[in-house]
């Protein structure tokens, strides 16, 4: 069979594979709004917030299909993509965020074949579009845990003295929780109700630490469990976290300065060979064309593009220095 009719008959597949499951699972939805209208009365009475609310009653099913969510239940990568999604606060199922992956990798595939008359570039094209929202998705995960390092000390210090102050830990839990910044204030508002709705407080606190991939959070909420287990003063050690994070903040901040140069040098040898290419294609256009012409020259193309995108990772990877 013909590849050029071949790929154009699998994104049709695909497509209607996908309204399908995109129709169940807005009936499924229907199904489960009253139980969440419920939820969100009994939290609301509870002076929760709307951050809070987003979290807690989360759905824990990946898929609104049983076979699907089952068979995502069963896969360590499913999980590991499901979190990345709390990580990141976007509050879609993982069976949605597959079904939006399938739908741009198809249509990406599609419009390569029909449009560009590509076949033999559809399926790396496809692929390339398809993970786009993987890519936002870690890209949003990095960025809130950024933000949520920069405000965590100044939210370490505040629960400090409301311990101080006499307050319980949950009593200064809230504070934090009314009186930070998001998204400390949003994770300590969801650590504060599902305590307030009867989670033991360790298994909260590793909760926090599963939505958070930070390592200041871990050595946070480490020294909690064993504070409440062993006994001691908390207030005190809470000071000393927050000393800790502050100077590797710092430390942090030297190694940035000193990597720059070696940053910088990755993104120019990154750029420099397209911006040349346009140039040149400005300026003597003859001087590409036969290596686009020719059949051999489309593959070195790409040879080429490949080998620029995996220099850059490996740059970044060298100069990404862990502190």
């Amino acid at each position: 069979m013909d590849i050029q009719l071949l790929i154009p008959s699998i994104g049709v597949f695909l497509t209607v594979v996908c309204a399908a499951t995109g129709v169940l699972f807005v009936a499924k939805a229907q199904v489960n709004r009253r139980i969440r209208e419920r939820l969100e009365d009994v939290i609301l009475l509870g002076n929760g917030e709307e951050g809070a609310k987003d979290v807690i009653l989360r759905d824990m099913d990946l898929s609104s299909i049983p076979f699907l969510n089952q068979l995502l239940r069963n896969a360590e990568w499913a999980r590991r993509m499901d979190t990345l999604l709390v990580q990141g606060d976007i509050s879609l199922r993982l069976g949605t965020f597959l079904l939006i992956m399938l739908c741009l990798a198809a249509a990406g595939t599609f419009v390569t074949v029909a449009v560009f008359h590509q076949p033999l570039l559809a399926l790396p094209v496809g692929i390339c579009i398809g993970l786009l929202p993987l890519a936002y998705a870690r890209h949003r995960k990095e960025k809130r845990i950024r933000r949520f390092e920069q405000q965590f000390p100044d939210a370490l210090d505040m629960l400090n003295r409301a311990l101080r102050a006499g307050l319980a830990l949950t009593g200064a839990i809230q504070i934090v929780a009314d009186e930070a910044p998001d998204p400390v204030a949003q994770e300590f508002r969801v650590l504060f109700e599902e305590n307030r709705l009867g989670l033991d407080m360790r298994e909260a606190l590793k909760k926090l630490a599963g939505r958070v991939d930070s390592a200041e959070l871990r050595l946070f909420v480490t020294a909690v469990i064993l504070q409440r287990e062993t006994g001691g003063n908390l207030a005190e050690v809470l000071e000393r976290t927050a000393a800790v994070i502050r100077d590797r903040f710092r430390i942090l901040g030297d190694v940035r300065t000193m990597t720059a140069q070696a940053r910088l040098s990755g993104f120019i040898l990154f750029i420099l060979p397209i911006v040349m290419a346009g140039v040149i294609m400005v300026i003597a256009p003859e001087y590409l064309k036969s290596l686009v012409a020719d059949p051999i020259g489309k593959y070195l193309i790409i040879v080429a593009v490949m080998l620029q995108v995996i220099g850059f990772f490996i740059m970044r990877r060298i100069v990404n220095i862990k502190v």
